[in-house]
């Protein structure tokens, strides 16, 4: 079953309190509420925000990269895209910055109650709403009995976004396994290589038990939807996906 209620999404104000490069090119951003009351959201929806530019409005959606707290804080984490004009706004605004948003949005969160193995399957930035998740379902006390999977792709070894907070929940948490793999792996680079799709397909062939989570570009997620379904047999309600342009 979904989760009972979803928040109703409303108009919001918020301060960028604290921000950091990640990668070159990805920023980690985190803001707090200030204006329009209590912010109440579940891992893994998105926020609408909205710039004034030249007497124009634009808006763009992005993830929530953190479970919910008590400090109405809440991050981002999204990539300088060339020549976009929200991308370069958040990657040079500095702490300080207020900005309007609506939300919470969507609907890709993790469905309970947890009947099978969880397996999160992210590239690149689509990586925001899984942290978000995995942070929720690892919550300090939380006595989590299925088996949790986080399959993530990148390029290079630099490129993996939260690596230190994914390798450490692994340590705390024997039933939380975090594997990355690399597109375009150093030969020194002792994980796994390639893309998720085979690293899938090897890691649960033949199971059907699982709880299936996507994010990233169309092209994978459609693919990976299509190996579950296909070639894993899993029921359309065993699949959640958001798609990234």
């Amino acid at each position: 079953m979904p989760n009972p209620q979803f928040p109703v999404a409303r108009k919001y104000r918020a301060v960028l309190r604290a921000a950091r490069m990640l990668t070159e090119t990805t920023r980690h951003l985190e803001w707090e509420v200030v204006g329009g009351g209590p912010f109440d959201f579940i891992a893994g929806q998105f926020v609408s925000m909205t710039l004034q530019r030249d007497g124009d409005e634009h808006t763009r959606a992005y993830s929530i990269s953190s479970a919910p707290r008590p400090d109405a804080r809440f991050d981002l984490c999204l990539n300088r895209v060339p020549g976009g004009l929200f991308s370069n706004f958040l990657c040079d605004v500095e702490p300080g910055t207020e900005i309007d948003f609506t939300g919470p949005h969507g609907f890709f969160v993790v469905r309970r109650p947890l009947e099978r193995a969880l397996v999160f399957i992210a590239t690149g930035t689509g990586i925001a709403p899984m942290r978000g998740m995995l942070a929720e379902l690892f919550t300090p006390g939380a006595d989590l009995d299925r088996e949790v999977w986080l399959l993530f792709g990148v390029r290079h070894p630099e490129t993996i976004l939260y690596r230190e907070e994914f390798d450490q929940l692994a340590a705390q948490h024997r039933h939380f396994h975090f594997v990355p793999t690399l597109s375009r792996a150093p030969a020194d680079w002792p994980g796994e290589r390639g893309h998720v799709q085979p690293l899938l397909r090897r890691l649960f062939a033949g199971r059907s038990d699982l709880d299936a989570y996507i994010c990233g570009l169309k092209e994978m997620v459609d693919d990976v939807r299509r190996i579950l379904k296909e070639d894993f047999g899993l029921d359309r309600r065993q699949i959640h996906y958001e798609k990234y342009d």
